[in-house]
């Protein structure tokens, strides 16, 4: 018996992958728990990663990446860093009011 259908061709190309959010988050993350030295640095690039972790979470459940370990470890890494920065700044700041007078 013969196929009374003609061949099918191929579908559509697939979308590539956007994980730059991701991966963006997993470098400022890590980045930011050194630069707690720094304070308003590490300040700033904890966050960034955390709102970038936070986008990139959202793409991969809308299926458009595919790097949801990379988002949760800049999310995560960001939190880290920015809440070590915060603490820095706080014990800073009780380090200058409470010094002696000179």
């Amino acid at each position: 018996m013969t196929n009374p259908y003609p061949p099918q061709g191929y579908g559509p190309p697939a979308q590539p992958q956007n994980n730059t959010m991701g991966l963006v988050s997993l470098i400022l993350g890590i980045a930011s728990i050194p630069l707690v030295c720094c304070a308003p640095l590490g300040l700033a690039a904890g966050i960034a990663a955390a709102v970038l972790g936070h986008l990139g979470k959202q793409k991969v459940a809308q299926g458009l990446a595919n790097n949801l370990g990379q988002a949760k470890a800049g999310f995560i890494c960001g939190l880290v860093g920015a809440g070590l920065a915060v603490l820095s700044i706080i014990l800073g700041l009780l380090n200058v009011f409470n010094s002696p007078g000179i």
